[in-house]
């Protein structure tokens, strides 16, 4: 007989969240001030551990997964957010970076709307409920060589630009303001 398998997910329950940066209550905040249309989805959240970056160098930090209809028959949840466990506990992952993550991850769930414009329901009468793409999909050397070629790209510079009115990160400005407003390039 082998060895046991380890496996990557781990389910996180609300009481063992103490010491690993309550990822439920901000979570709860995060949806109280900003995802109205998705209050009714029941979520649960779960660890990945020993994620990787891909093969560009990209670390995933979190995944939002929408459960299909065997798996809500199963459990009690419409969405489960997968966090990645070695960042979220990283100490210069600070709880405005979880926010942000967690605001994220909501941003992909949105509720599946009928021809009356209404929250379509199943047979169960449970709400449905899908997965909202991301608002751009682009390659930054694209941008660099055609500009903002078409709209989502210019809402995006837009507010980007309406942002850019507080700093793009707080660190760097509180520490360029220490140092007379030169600023280091790294």
């Amino acid at each position: 007989m082998g060895k046991p398998r380890k496996l990557p997910y781990q389910i996180i329950t609300p009481e063992e969240t103490i010491l690993a940066g309550q990822p439920y209550a901000l979570l709860a905040e995060v949806r109280a001030e900003q995802h109205f249309d998705s209050a009714e989805a029941r979520i649960a959240l779960a660890w990945k551990k020993g994620t990787k970056p891909n093969v560009d160098g990209h670390l995933v930090l979190g995944r939002c997964v929408r459960l299909n209809d065997l798996e809500r028959e199963l459990v009690s949840f419409d969405y489960v957010i997968v966090l990645n466990k070695e960042a979220w506990e990283d100490p210069e992952f600070d709880r405005a970076k979880k926010l942000a993550l967690l605001d994220h991850e909501m941003c992909h769930t949105a509720p599946v709307i009928d021809g009356d414009g209404e929250k379509a329901r199943d047979t169960k009468g449970r709400l449905r409920w899908r997965i909202r793409g991301h608002d751009i999909e682009e390659f930054r050397g694209i941008v660099e060589r055609h500009g903002c070629y078409k709209r989502d790209l210019e809402m995006f510079a837009e507010a980007l630009l309406k942002r850019k009115k507080a700093p793009l990160f707080p660190e760097e400005a509180a520490a360029s303001a220490g140092n007379g407003g030169s600023r280091k390039k790294k």
